[in-house]
């Protein structure tokens, strides 16, 4: 599985406009194949500033999403929502447990 965090900062002006095009993005991404999860979030802390959470199947679905027309969209569209450059940083992970599999092993 592969877990892709992007961190934003929105200009606070076109918060609105950038909170539409993600949950656009995070739509139509959640309908792809090897798609597991795509998520949007604003820090509760931090205004303006926001995380995608994405997990993706493998390398192959990955690729695939970075190909589709809405992240073509998606990337046009963002530059003039942010005050600066994403932070996006990716992660392979080989395995996962819930937190009931850890407790129980307690």
């Amino acid at each position: 599985m592969i877990v892709v965090v992007g961190r934003v900062r929105s200009n606070a002006e076109k918060r609105d406009e950038l909170i539409s095009v993600a949950q656009a993005v995070a739509a139509a991404s959640r309908e792809e194949e090897g798609c597991i999860s795509y998520r949007f979030y604003e820090d509760t802390e931090q205004p303006n500033d926001f995380v995608f959470v994405e997990e993706w199947a493998d390398q192959a679905a990955l690729e695939r999403h970075f190909a589709t027309e809405h992240i073509g969209v998606f990337m046009g569209s963002i530059p003039g929502t942010l005050l600066g450059a994403p932070e996006v940083k990716f992660h392979t992970v080989a395995s996962s447990v819930d937190l009931a599999d850890v407790s129980a092993r307690r």
